[in-house]
């Protein structure tokens, strides 16, 4: 790791990525990028309608382009991706080579209340709702642990207080500034 390494936060939607990303980049004077905000900037449209409108290839195959171009040679960013963003063919390897990979893993008690409050923004979790989108999560959560277990780093914070974000950022500061 050296000092042009980026700083990738993965994890399940509602892990807290963004707020987690957004707070990171202050501390560490740098720019901040979603790869969902991304997307729905390149498609012209928001997530929901671009699932609706275009499906989920369509959207699949803009998260990776948009991966794709954050992590090329640049100023170090830190870098949110989506949920899936990671688990699709050769995107953990490339985000390892290019980034240190972060994996926010709240406990299920703290993520399920997080995804009950913005259903209408999750696409994947469409018409699901109490023990049935419980179970939802948890399967899909099964199904994306190899792939976020490949992260550099793991994070299982439920809350982030200020004291909580300068911890996590202590652990891993050295690695992305070669100090």
């Amino acid at each position: 790791m050296n000092r042009d390494m980026h700083l990738s936060l993965i994890g399940f939607m509602g892990s807290g990525k963004t707020t987690v990303g957004q707070a990171m980049a202050t501390r560490l004077g740098r720019p901040f990028l979603d790869i969902d905000a991304e997307v729905e900037r390149m498609l012209g449209m928001p997530i929901p309608q671009v699932f609706a409108e275009l499906g989920e290839p369509a959207f699949r195959e803009a998260e990776q382009d948009a991966l794709s171009d954050a992590l090329r040679p640049s100023e170090p960013i830190v870098l949110s991706t989506g949920g899936g963003t990671p688990c699709a063919d050769g995107a953990m390897e490339w985000m390892r080579r290019k980034s240190l990979v972060v994996a926010l893993a709240p406990p299920l008690e703290v993520l399920l209340p997080r995804l009950e409050s913005s259903l209408d923004t999750r696409p994947m979790l469409k018409g699901k709702s109490g023990p049935a989108l419980a179970q939802h999560v948890q399967r899909m959560m099964l199904t994306r642990a190899a792939c976020y277990g490949q992260a550099h780093v793991t994070w299982s914070q439920g809350e982030w207080t200020e004291a909580a974000l300068d911890d996590a950022l202590a652990q891993v500061r050295w690695r992305l500034e070669g100090s």
